[in-house]
């Protein structure tokens, strides 16, 4: 998998970050989201999730090489689980405040969990991969957490 591919995670989040900061709602979003909600939700996590969704499913032995994985059949229902949080995502950025906050409780239990599973990776395997322990750790915290923070602003 070439290396540069670990770095959309933090372009998709930066990309969100940018738009929410410059004060750019998202065309047509609810009005009841603030521009940070509706840019985590559309970009940062609903299109980086599909993008997961179509490495998992895809390419599924690039993707566990490069998170320093053996491939298993398990990544077929981690990609689909991507999928569903990646749509849900962008449906909430219109549907609203209440389909933001359920999305941000499903995305931060999947989310943060994968954070504590990559960081028991790092400790008790060493496991350094670059997406084990690169741009998907930080994304995997700081995209609830921010999406949070948007939710709590509106």
């Amino acid at each position: 998998m070439n290396p540069i591919m670990a770095f959309v995670p933090a372009i998709l989040y930066a990309i969100a970050l940018v738009l929410a900061l410059l004060g750019v709602g998202v065309p047509a979003a609810d009005p009841g989201l603030a521009p940070l909600a509706q840019w985590m939700l559309l970009v940062s996590l609903g299109l980086m999730s599909l993008w997961a969704f179509l490495g998992h499913v895809f390419v599924a032995e690039q993707v566990a090489r490069s998170i320093g994985w053996e491939t298993s059949p398990f990544q077929y229902e981690v990609g689909v689980a991507n999928l569903g949080i990646g749509t849900a995502a962008i449906a909430a950025t219109w549907l609203g405040a209440p389909a933001a906050w359920a999305v941000f409780l499903v995305s931060a239990c999947f989310l943060w969990g994968a954070a504590i599973g990559h960081l028991r990776e790092m400790v008790q395997e060493r496991n350094f991969a670059i997406n084990n322990c690169g741009p998907i750790f930080w994304w995997d915290i700081l995209t609830p957490l921010t999406l949070l923070v948007g939710l709590l602003a509106a």
